[in-house]
């Protein structure tokens, strides 16, 4: 009985049983000439990255082209004929030689034309004049300037929390929208004139501007008068944060400005500012803007309110309307690309076209262009975005080639596809989407036949056997063939799903510090219902066009779809190590994990092992690499022995101190800021990240006000949490947020220590808590709010204190000064954020700090703050103004304070 042949990312389809050295080398020869798309998109790549690493002028890159192309020219040029056999032997080596230097400068050509391609378009992004005025402090300002991009609304995560989705009415076309439900419109603009001091002074450059209402009257094309706050894009204020500046650069944005109402946003007469007609690529924006919008208003119009978001993220990749929730779930469950408008989408679309044209009866032509223009029509009104176009031009190059009778190879097409999007828009390649997309569609086709030609009478002959075995089965009883085609279609599509899993790892990894396993099989079991409701979705769309009184019916099967579908990832995302949240590997790591893949692709037929040994051998492998990427991620940040650490995070007006008093120990002190309606913890777990963290030993919260502890949930979500220490009383008062920190410290089963002036927080053993001396509340609580009822905490580190005063205030104030003096020059967390209103300065006297920190949003920058808490003498640092602050205090006294902002961290 013949072995089974496995097929996968390290497989071409060669039997195991075969030495395959001779068969191998033959491949990698047979590259160039089979696939040159794809080492001019391999070189293509190597260009961009060479000037993304190495950044030059575009004048050198010109420079080393022209150079390029003159040893090139030079090659054809020096040519030494012989007479004798020797000579001919030579000159047939200096043939050989001379063409692969002539190879050598046409790769080296485009080397250095994509390389200066990127460097071409940093040029450009850089010569925007509106750079050189802006800072990171936001000011007023007047602004013309023209709609660049088609008008996006999004849902105000101020105003709506997820339980208020529901609250959206369905009449938007009759603008009846329900009362308690907020949006914000994000314009792309491209300035024209911006106000400096009492003119208007003409600039250059593109601006994103959030509105706080609804203006979707707008279309591309629209000059416009804004009145807002504009600031440059501000670079991460917090370890591990993502740097806001690397995505405005791939959109091409070069500031941000928010506007707070509809009416500050003037559309102004076209004669005002343009001095004549609408170009016709603004005329052909406007209509697919418009045509955009009418299929928006249709989903919110048909399709229950609890699924829309979910409806336009899979119809029209408007992910805008999903909350941060869901979008989570999402995340856990590696099923985001499926709400991502790609290749699976268009495909689907195609054919659906297809076959309306074979019902028309339409012939081989018209087919091709109905499906073409349906093609475009759709990657133009979803926004063009790079996975979209991607997938139009390798489908574009499949029909194209099958209209012509001619032959194709996929990994061809997929490098078309690249090298027009690495000259149409080289940034965007060095984006997470870009390179997740690319990867997946890569790794399908190597899973499937990469080399379809019959290259070696071996392979011929495997074909041969398996169709055999196709007639073997046929005569088989039908429930067998049934259960066999099954079994062979769930394993064929658990492999691909596994495969590009397991590729796509590292990044996903890397970007959003998520380890998802149970991705496997979600996205088998949603791919079928993710196809049905993405079919019925465009039949809502294409019947509230045409006809609107039927669009409910296909509407109303979507929402049924997307119901499922959202239950299907609800329950995937609460199953126990379906996931796991992890600080991320380091990047070099990656680097190798994707170097070793392609050499281990390239060797792999070489090895004349046989076939389950060298997939045992690969599986080691690819164990190994985890486990060292776990090894190196969670590896603790160094700390000096005996060193108190307390870091500052930036979190606005809020609290949050990452306290290490040692390599292996983590707590927090407070966990939260204003305004995180959605419970999130995101500034704090990037810095946690990036200690390598895994696990909070304890969380001290000072008090029951929200700033102070609304980022619990989040965390309990990504970080296993040993305690949580709150003062007396900290849990009977009400609201929303406290409720919700209850569910998830009973949720999660974290166990809650209260503590009051002098008592110690419990432990076995020595501890570093012996060091911590409550200060504040007494037993009795005051007879006042919360934050006069502060935990305050006292944290020795040799002859020097760190004090912890959360928001106290009088009358707390007056009763932690008659209590005895810490040692002066230690640091101090500013009371109450910075607050000039909560008597700060008593308690500054009262300790005596030689720092004073506060934790604060742009309030706490002000110069009135920073002369009150420096009255003293002391230095003052604001979390706004300079980012996380890291103090270092060791057991000889040595204090180190050093800011996020002066870099290197």
């Amino acid at each position: 009985m013949r072995p089974t042949i496995h097929r996968g990312i390290f497989s071409y389809g060669f039997d195991f049983r075969m030495r395959q050295g001779s068969l191998s080398t033959r491949h990698l020869t047979e590259l160039p000439s089979r696939q040159p798309l794809t080492m001019f998109a391999a070189t293509g790549l190597a260009g961009l990255t060479l000037n993304h690493a190495c950044p030059q002028s575009p004048r050198v890159w010109f420079g080393a082209m022209i150079a390029m192309a003159i040893a090139w020219a030079l090659a054809w040029l020096v040519v030494t004929p012989g007479r004798s056999d020797t000579a001919g032997s030579r000159t047939r080596s200096q043939i050989r030689l001379q063409s692969r230097f002539r190879t050598v400068c046409w790769f080296g050509f485009f080397l250095f034309a994509f390389a200066g391609r990127h460097a071409l378009d940093e040029w450009q992004y850089a010569s925007a004049t509106i750079r050189e005025i802006l800072t990171y402090e936001e000011e007023p300002t007047v602004m013309v300037a023209v709609v660049d991009e088609p008008v996006r609304l999004q849902r105000d995560a101020l105003e709506n929390t997820v339980a208020r989705t529901s609250g959206l009415d369905g009449a938007r076309g009759n603008k009846t929208v329900a009362s308690d439900v907020q949006y914000q419109t994000r314009l792309i603009v491209r300035v024209l004139t911006m106000r400096r001091g009492t003119r208007q002074v003409p600039f250059t450059g593109r601006v994103m501007v959030m509105v706080d209402a609804e203006r979707e009257d707008l279309r591309p094309g629209d000059p416009v008068e804004l009145y807002g706050r504009i600031a440059a894009i501000p670079p991460p204020s917090n370890p591990g944060e993502t740097d806001q500046h690397i995505a405005a650069r791939r959109q091409n944005i070069h500031a941000r400005m928010r506007v707070g109402s509809a009416d500050q946003v003037q559309l102004l007469r076209g004669d005002e500012v343009t001095k004549g007609a609408l170009p016709w690529d603004n005329a052909l924006q406007r209509w697919l803007a418009d045509r955009a919008a009418s299929a928006r208003d249709t989903i919110l119009n048909q399709i229950e309110p609890s699924q829309r978001g979910l409806a336009l993220a899979l119809t029209l990749g408007q992910r805008d309307f999903l909350d941060r929730p869901t979008n989570e779930r999402l995340l856990v469950t590696g099923t985001a690309h499926l709400l991502s408008v790609s290749g699976l989408h268009l495909g689907i679309i195609v054919l659906l076209t297809g076959a309306v044209a074979g019902l028309l009866r339409l012939p081989i032509a018209g087919s091709v262009t109905l499906i073409v223009i349906v093609m475009l029509f759709y990657v133009a009104i979803t926004g063009a975005r790079p996975p979209v176009t991607r997938a139009a031009i390798l489908m574009s190059t499949v029909i194209l080639a099958r209209l012509l009778a001619r032959p194709h190879h996929p990994l061809n097409s997929l490098s078309l596809a690249a090298i027009i999007l690495m000259v149409w828009m080289p940034a965007e390649i060095f984006g997470i989407g870009v390179q997740l997309s690319f990867l997946a569609v890569a790794t399908l086709l190597m899973c499937g036949r990469p080399f379809s030609g019959a290259l070696t009478p071996a392979a011929e002959t495997i074909r041969v056997e398996e169709r055999f075995d196709e007639l073997a089965q046929q005569s088989h009883a039908a429930w067998r063939r049934l259960l066999s085609f099954c079994l062979s279609w769930t394993g064929r599509v658990l492999w691909y799903s596994g495969a590009v899993t397991i590729m796509a790892l590292p990044l996903v990894w890397s970007q959003f510090h998520v380890v998802s396993p149970i991705s496997v099989i979600v996205n088998v079991m949603l791919s079928p219902l993710m196809a049905l409701a993405l079919s019925a979705g465009v039949m809502t769309i294409l019947l509230g066009w045409w006809l609107p009184s039927l669009a409910w019916i296909p509407g109303g099967v979507c929402g049924r779809l997307l119901s499922i579908m959202q239950w299907m990832i609800d329950s995937a995302a609460g199953l126990p190590g379906g996931h796991f949240w992890l600080p991320s590997p380091p990047t070099f790591w990656i680097v190798i994990f994707y170097l070793g893949l392609i050499s281990w692709a390239a060797i792999r037929p070489m090895v004349t092992s046989q076939g389950i040994r060298r997939r045992m051998i690969e599986a080691g492998l690819l164990v190994s690499w985890i486990g060292i990427a776990y090894g190196l991620a969670t590896n603790s940040a160094d700390l000096p022995d005996q060193t108190l650490e307390a870091t500052f995070v930036d979190v606005g007006h809020g609290t949050a101190t990452i306290l290490r008093p040692n390599e292996r120990e983590v707590w927090l002190y407070d966990c939260g800021w204003m305004g995180n309606a959605n419970a999130t913890s995101r500034n704090i777990e990037d810095a946690l990240w990036a200690l390598g963290a895994t696990h909070i030993d304890g969380i001290f919260l000072s008090h029951a006000d929200t700033d102070h502890f609304n980022a619990l949930p989040g965390l309990a979500k990504r970080f296993s949490i040993g305690v949580i220490v709150v003062p007396p009383g900290f849990f009977d008062g009400d609201g929303f947020a406290l409720a919700q920190a209850s569910e998830t410290i009973r949720r999660h089963r974290i166990p809650v220590l209260e503590v009051h002036r002098g008592e110690r927080v419990r432990h076995t053993g020595p501890s570093w808590l012996d060091r911590v001396t409550v200060l504040h509340p007494p037993k009795e609580r005051i007879e006042a709010n919360d934050n006069a009822n502060s935990l305050v905490l006292r944290i020795d580190s040799g002859n020097r204190v760190l004090l912890l005063p959360g928001d106290l205030e009088p009358p707390g104030t007056a009763v932690l000064t008659n209590t005895p003096r810490p040692p002066p020059g230690g640091v101090m967390m500013a009371p109450h954020h910075g607050s000039l209103q909560m008597d700060a300065e008593a308690v500054l006297r009262w300790a005596r700090p030689l720092e004073t920190i506060v934790s604060g949003g742009r309030r706490a920058a002000k110069p009135e703050v920073t002369e009150m808490l420096s009255a003293a003498g002391g230095g003052v640092h604001v979390t706004s103004r300079d980012g996380a602050i890291r103090v270092r205090m060791d057991a000889e006294g040595t204090l180190q304070i050093h800011a996020f902002s002066e870099q290197p961290w």
